[in-house]
């Protein structure tokens, strides 16, 4: 059986201004609860970007996904759906207060830096809880560092990914490679290196997921 000297290992490809990778992450959570003692993940967030052309001051949120939607009406109803199931799931979010749409390569990046994944998974829920929920604009700096100084003390780091770009070509590498592998939408996640699980699927999904790699290890 896993254990904790042997986690169950979890890579979550995702962008930290996607809502269905929140309800993703969500969900996940539920299904690690129910399984409970019986599994000792060991998540790490992997970049992907749903708009690497935004400047980086972004750009006028709802105004952007209008044009991607095509039309408001569309918009508003994606919007109406998700935020029923977010309700269903203790997610409570508010589109109507995000002003702007960042780009994320700087905010991957940070994430990157994090070497210990139950730090780095709270600092991808800050991202995911300010943009969502608060309607924070991660295109501002002090708002940035605000999140990202729980977890880099050094403000030298900070200066040097936010002022002059450090790491960024690394993420965009690992965004590629992603790309190259058939990863063209998020969430998606790979269990064990080997189980591919694609968008925010129901928690027993992942549940179904995690007892076949249980079964299989028990067997081994």
């Amino acid at each position: 059986m896993l254990t904790s000297s042997s986690p169950l290992k979890i890579d979550i490809v995702s962008d930290v201004v996607c809502p269905w990778c929140y309800v993703g992450k969500r969900k996940l959570e539920i299904a690690l609860e129910q399984l409970g003692n019986r599994v000792v993940p060991e998540i790490k967030w992997r970049p992907f970007q749903l708009n690497p052309e935004l400047p980086e001051e972004g750009v006028p949120y709802r105004e952007h996904l209008v044009a991607k939607f095509g039309n408001e009406r569309g918009l508003d109803a994606a919007w109406e759906r998700i935020m029923k199931i977010g309700i269903d799931i203790g997610i409570p979010f508010h589109f109507e207060k995000i002003e702007r749409a960042p780009n994320t390569l700087k905010l991957h990046t940070f994430l990157s830096l994090l070497t210990d994944p139950a730090k780095q998974d709270k600092m991808a829920d800050l991202f995911f809880q300010s943009h969502f929920i608060s309607g924070a604009d991660l295109t501002n700096r002090e708002v940035v560092h605000g999140i990202v100084k729980q977890f880099i003390s050094d403000e030298s780091i900070f200066n040097d990914v936010w002022d002059k770009g450090m790491g960024t070509n690394d993420i965009r590498q690992e965004i590629a490679y992603y790309h190259q592998n058939g990863i063209s939408g998020v969430p998606y996640y790979i269990f064990q290196g080997k189980y591919a699980v694609s968008g925010a699927q129901n928690p027993e999904i992942f549940v179904e997921v995690v007892e076949t790699i249980l079964r299989e290890e028990e067997g081994a």
